[in-house]
């Protein structure tokens, strides 16, 4: 019986696997967001004038780091960091288990439907029309997921069953079930991943330019390479710890979200048409919920991450600036002997 326990604890344990997933997502957002701001500057350069692209990027990391600057009037920035930090962690591994009670809401939902008709028309009709962006979210989905397309399609007839009263069938609510768990942990590594690409994308065009407008053609790359030194050298510090403690929480919500989304097609989850076997599955789920929050290792890297992210935060409030100053004097003496 212990045995049994102890394999059900080990199974919300992360692995090389989890974590390169955290890594593989924050990268592509964080390299498309690179070639999205780019392409929109060398855009607006060609037709127009590039401010607007910078304006626009300043004021979206001014828009994420807003929380931060303005708790930092009644506390010290080293507590704003780590409490808005500790949140995001907390989002990706805690949040997503939480995020799973939408099952037990839409479960609920659709049984009240047939004592409610008008209800259910309207549900039916809202549903049909949000339905271009389900069949967009499983079509991503299928050629990401190669195990997705196991769910596969029954082709079954509604009526005479629970799904009449739904602007979706059972297979629909089934893909979505398989995507839902993985939304929290994407989340918070794409918005991170999209900041840090069109901060270095900001960084490096405007290196390119002021480098162009100081040397000329010859002075490109040496403003590319001021700005992407300053770039990294006020990131590395903290960074070096920050960033991978958030990707370590994300792949924890991601080990989580592939037990939830493997129970759907393994235990062929939600494939009833009686609302009664729906709410056993819905309450199948929250066991698997209940399970994962209320485990001992998942408060255990928690407790780690959070303290992890405060040692971060005292780097970045009282060491990262004297380090960006330290180095930049170095090589703004460089650059001085270069216009000499």
């Amino acid at each position: 019986m212990k045995d049994i326990e102890n394999g059900n604890r080990d199974r919300f344990k992360i692995s090389s696997k989890d974590v390169k997933w955290s890594v593989s997502v924050f990268m592509l957002s964080a390299i498309s967001a690179f070639v999205f701001g780019i392409v929109a500057y060398i855009l607006m350069l060609a037709f127009a004038e590039p401010e607007p692209v910078s304006e626009v990027i300043i004021s979206t990391a001014s828009a994420a780091t807003a929380k931060v600057v303005v708790t930092s009037n009644y506390i010290s920035p080293m507590w704003a960091i780590f409490i808005f930090n500790s949140i995001a962690a907390s989002c990706a591994v805690i949040g997503t288990g939480l995020f799973m009670m939408v099952h037990q809401m839409l479960i609920s939902d659709i049984s009240i439907r047939p004592k409610y008709r008008l209800y259910a028309r309207f549900s039916v009709l809202f549903e049909k029309i949000i339905m271009p962006v389900n069949r967009l979210l499983i079509e991503i989905t299928n050629l990401v997921d190669r195990d997705f397309s196991s769910i596969g399609r029954s082709g079954q007839d509604k009526k005479g069953t629970i799904w009449q009263y739904c602007g979706y069938g059972k297979d629909e609510y089934r893909m979505f079930a398989y995507m839902i768990p993985y939304t929290v942990p994407l989340l918070i590594l794409i918005v991170n991943g999209f900041l840090m690409g069109i901060l270095f994308a900001f960084f490096t065009f405007n290196g390119a330019m002021t480098g162009f407008q100081l040397f000329g053609m010859e002075g490109i790359a040496i403003g590319i390479l001021y700005n992407v030194i300053y770039f990294f050298i006020s990131i590395v510090p903290h960074g070096i710890i920050e960033i991978p403690i958030i990707l370590v929480a994300a792949a924890l919500g991601y080990r989580f979200a592939y037990i939830q989304a493997h129970d759907v097609t393994d235990k062929e989850l939600f494939n009833g048409n009686d609302i009664e076997i729906l709410k056993k599955d819905a309450s199948y789920i929250f066991g698997t919920t209940k399970e994962y929050i209320l485990s001992g290792y998942t408060w255990k890297m928690l407790g780690i991450i959070i303290l992890t992210l405060l040692v971060a935060a005292y780097i970045e409030t009282y060491m990262t600036l004297g380090i960006v100053e330290k180095v930049m004097q170095v090589l703004d003496g460089y650059v001085d002997s270069l216009l000499t």
